[in-house]
């Protein structure tokens, strides 16, 4: 199953099918290739995990399924919740708002700087 855990975290060791950069989230391709979410279209959703480090195209690497992740450039509302973004690879505070964006919880902020990744697998399509 390849899980790794550390640190309050569990993550998974796969390939990436295009570049990805640390603290991307990332969507579970039928080719079983990870590749960046983006909320703009179901076809790049769901959320499953975030990249742990950055992974070239077909490359291996650590993607976090579950679990604490810090980001000293981000600057949270703490409390707040975290949601797939419409930028590609991105989260966000603020829900998708446009007609066909898909709105998912991937989790809270703990710090401003700090996140519970727990993501909801579950969407709902602004119609």
């Amino acid at each position: 199953m390849n899980l790794t855990n550390g640190s309050g975290r569990k993550g998974y060791a796969g390939q990436a099918g295009e570049s990805i950069a640390k603290y991307d989230a990332c969507y579970l391709h039928t080719d079983v290739k990870w590749y960046k979410a983006n909320a703009s279209a179901i076809a790049t959703m769901p959320v499953v995990g975030m990249a742990m480090q950055s992974i070239i195209a077909d490359g291996n690497g650590t993607i976090l399924l579950f679990g604490l992740m810090r980001n000293t450039g981000w600057s949270w509302t703490v409390g707040g919740l975290i949601y797939g973004s419409c930028s590609v690879g991105g989260i966000t505070q603020t829900a998708p708002n446009t007609t066909g964006n898909q709105v998912q919880v991937l989790g809270i902020a703990i710090e401003s700087d700090l996140i519970l990744f727990n993501p909801s697998y579950e969407l709902v399509e602004i119609s």
